[in-house]
């Protein structure tokens, strides 16, 4: 029997606003910058530059209404969920890409890879290092791999998250030629659905206060048509229905369709492993739409 989260009714107080500071003074600065007549650089350097911080222990009120929020319960008791690491990695991850000569505000998330190698523990301080993996650039597009490591003293790599980013360069479009594939057998792991306010309160436990996710207007003005949910708060609730029948070491998906908001039940699906361990895993919704694909094991 698969399991219903009921993650709507999570309470996200307002007063969480208060530690994305960082963030938020991000945005503001990219906003500004945007507006100048310098708002990128003409090319790539030849070397981008790491960057390793220490960042401070989220707030135990934080990492509650987060795991709430994402279906957790209380399954992380004196640690902290994996898939939060957004919360702490954006701002740095978003300084890294600004040596870049491409329009922040033009970001795509299209993906993320994930190796869960400890726990994360909560009300320490924690060790994040930043770097562009690799840089692919065609006349269409960019594509940007970042990787974020958070860790302690004891297991500095306990945490190594790779965002798969997508910068587009040209309005033309490419037709793609689709191999036919055996269609796998699925089987449900659980359900969820998220509600209008979902953006906002992602937004609130994270940081990530893009428009499109929780102001209507902005939402509408993007290409989706309306406000959706982030790429990481799909993974987040995905994760955790999967992660009920047991540990995840590493976990790979692409972010195929937004999540509209409000959404219709969606479903956490996945196959029988195979030789190596591996689980084909997506996220369906009405109408045979697939939100999110990729594997775990």
């Amino acid at each position: 029997m698969t399991r219903q989260r009921d993650v709507n009714r999570s309470s996200v107080p307002l007063s969480l606003a208060f530690e994305q500071a960082s963030m938020l003074a991000t945005l503001f600065r990219i906003t500004v910058k945007s507006l100048g007549p310098t708002a990128c650089r003409s090319q790539n350097p030849e070397r981008f530059a790491p960057m390793r911080v220490v960042v401070p222990a989220p707030s135990e009120k934080l990492v509650t209404c987060y795991a709430e929020w994402s279906g957790a319960g209380d399954r992380y008791r004196g640690v902290l969920p994996p898939h939060m690491f957004s919360k702490w990695a954006l701002p740095v991850a978003t300084r890294v890409i600004e040596q870049t000569r491409y329009k922040l505000a033009d970001i795509v998330n299209y993906g993320v890879t994930m190796e869960v190698n400890g726990e994360l523990p909560r009300g320490v301080p924690l060790r994040l290092a930043v770097r562009i993996k690799s840089l692919k650039e065609s006349k269409a597009s960019a594509r940007l791999e970042l990787e974020a490591v958070s860790g302690t003293g004891r297991q500095p790599d306990t945490v190594v998250a790779t965002l798969h980013i997508l910068f587009i360069l040209s309005d033309k479009r490419r037709d793609r030629v689709r191999s036919v594939r055996l269609q796998p057998q699925w089987s449900t792991a659980g359900r969820w659905s998220a509600a209008s306010d979902d953006g906002f309160r992602y937004a609130l436990l994270t940081g990530d206060f893009n428009p499109i996710h929780w102001i209507g207007l902005a939402g509408r003005l993007s290409p989706f048509g309306r406000t959706v949910l982030q790429g990481i708060g799909q993974l987040a609730r995905s994760y955790e229905c999967l992660v009920d029948a047991g540990p995840i070491k590493e976990i790979d998906v692409r972010f195929l369709k937004p999540v509209p908001l409000p959404s219709a039940e969606l479903f956490v699906q996945h196959t029988a492993q195979d030789s190596e361990g591996w689980r084909a895993l997506r996220l369906a919704g009405e109408g045979n739409d697939v939100h999110m694909s990729g594997r775990y094991r």
